[in-house]
């Protein structure tokens, strides 16, 4: 990929207490602007109806008690809706959604620097220094911080310790082929019935999709892990564990994927049977 390509935006990969690695893509500053415009139109432009037809309602004809008293109400309720507008707006949204509309738009998504969604705590706080970001003008503050972060937060994000990414879309899963197809010699050994159980097919399938994205000494970390357990149970090994959990994943899928007891994970207690 050229740096053309994605000048602003850049990634970061989290693990999980699990051990797990998720790889995120972080907005840039450009697209969170764009969304923030948006969300301004958005924002104040359903304001500015609502302040109309307020006006409208309460300041109609001659000016009598009533009316007086129907103008103060009006303009007592656009007050609080400009302070929703400005405070709960964003709040709300990215409590509730992690999004805002704007950023919906244009496809990012406000997550806690762990990978988890925000709540209601994390979304105020992030928003309630957005005053500071903005100082002394032109958000110069929020955007110097986001010039010194490598996960692009500007002051509201580290204190709260969020971040703004942009979600993959879903995919449809494809269909794993165990490329090259297993050979002669790596089915000698081969029980004819292999049956895994769906947490077994699950852990292997995981695996296997993400095996492009691992290292090396971690994916042969990962697919001893896997291979041990399976190896002792069907008495199959090969020098490679990744490929021996390939074939035996390839056996047990052509040969109908029947469940098997999950005797791989949680051996058998003596005297109670298999």
């Amino acid at each position: 990929m050229n740096a053309t390509d994605a000048p602003l935006d850049t990634s970061v990969a989290i693990e999980t207490p699990e051990h797990i690695v998720f790889r995120y893509r972080i907005a840039g500053p450009a697209r969170r602007m764009l969304a923030y415009f948006l969300d301004m139109v958005i924002c104040y432009g359903g304001l500015t109806v609502l302040v109309v037809l307020i006006v409208i309602a309460g300041v109609g004809g001659s000016m009598g008690d009533v009316e007086k008293a129907s103008a103060k109400l009006g303009i007592g309720l656009v007050l609080l809706l400009v302070f929703a507008a400005q405070w709960g707006y964003f709040v709300v949204w990215e409590a509730l959604k992690g999004a805002s509309p704007g950023k919906m738009a244009c496809g990012l998504r406000v997550v806690a620097t762990t990978g988890r969604p925000i709540g209601f705590a994390a979304a105020a706080l992030r928003n309630v220094l957005r005053a500071a970001d903005a100082l002394p003008t032109g958000y110069a503050v929020g955007l110097g911080a986001m010039a010194l972060s490598s996960r692009f937060q500007r002051l509201g994000d580290l204190v709260a310790g969020t971040m703004v990414i942009v979600p993959e879309r879903p995919r449809a899963a494809t269909v794993i082929r165990v490329l090259p197809p297993p050979q002669p010699h790596e089915l000698a050994d081969l029980p004819d019935d292999v049956r895994l159980d769906a947490d077994e097919r699950t852990a292997i399938e995981m695996f296997l999709r993400r095996r492009g994205t691992l290292g090396i000494a971690r994916e042969r970390e990962l697919a001893e892990i896997l291979a041990e357990p399976l190896a002792k149970r069907f008495g199959y090994r090969l020098p490679d564990p990744a490929r021996a959990l390939a074939v035996l994943y390839d056996r047990a899928a052509n040969g109908g994927r029947g469940e098997g007891p999950p005797s791989s994970r949680f051996p058998p207690v003596a005297g109670r049977g298999a």
